[in-house]
């Protein structure tokens, strides 16, 4: 007789989710941005650090079958996104980098931290035995007709186009 209790496997590969694609693309930008200005080796480390430990986080939550190691490493991919705008906001103050080349990541970086806070928010919903309903009625639309909600960060998360489709 067979085993029917076996954990089926993730679908999808792990470049397929958009979470990861843009926590990889900070981490490109990272290492471009720390190689085209003159800045100090502590703020470069972290910025290269913080950036690199999102997609890895990321990528680790992916790969772990316990949805409590899973959430573990989304809410460090989150605190690893705080260290990057740390670090960017002190290089801006001491005049490491500009301005322009803050706001010029920003859009990046807030929407690597709202793909990743809707995963935490995804995965904290299925720990308390919330099913999220197909139908758009359960949250409030935006102008464009896309499902909308704020998670419990404050953020405001496009349930449309989320990066939870894998998990």
């Amino acid at each position: 007789m067979e085993n029917t209790n076996v954990p089926t496997e993730k679908k999808g590969n792990i470049e397929d989710l958009v979470a990861w694609q843009k926590a990889k693309e900070l981490a490109v930008t990272a290492y471009k941005l720390v190689g085209s200005i003159n800045l100090d080796a502590v703020i470069k480390d972290k910025l290269i650090h913080s950036a690199l430990e999102v997609s890895y986080s990321v990528a680790r939550s992916y790969g772990v079958k316990q949805r409590a190691q899973s959430l573990e490493n989304l809410y460090e991919a989150r605190e690893c996104i705080f260290e990057f705008k740390t670090a960017m906001a002190i290089g801006v103050d001491l005049g490491y980098i500009s301005h322009d080349q803050s706001a010029e990541v920003q859009p990046l970086v807030d929407h690597t931290d709202k793909l990743v806070s809707g995963l935490i928010q995804y995965k904290e919903d299925a720990r308390k035995g919330k099913v999220r309903p197909k139908s758009n009625n359960y949250r409030g639309g935006n102008d464009n007709g896309n499902s909308v909600a704020a998670d419990n960060f404050g953020n405001t998360i496009d349930y449309a186009s989320s990066p939870v489709s894998n998990f």
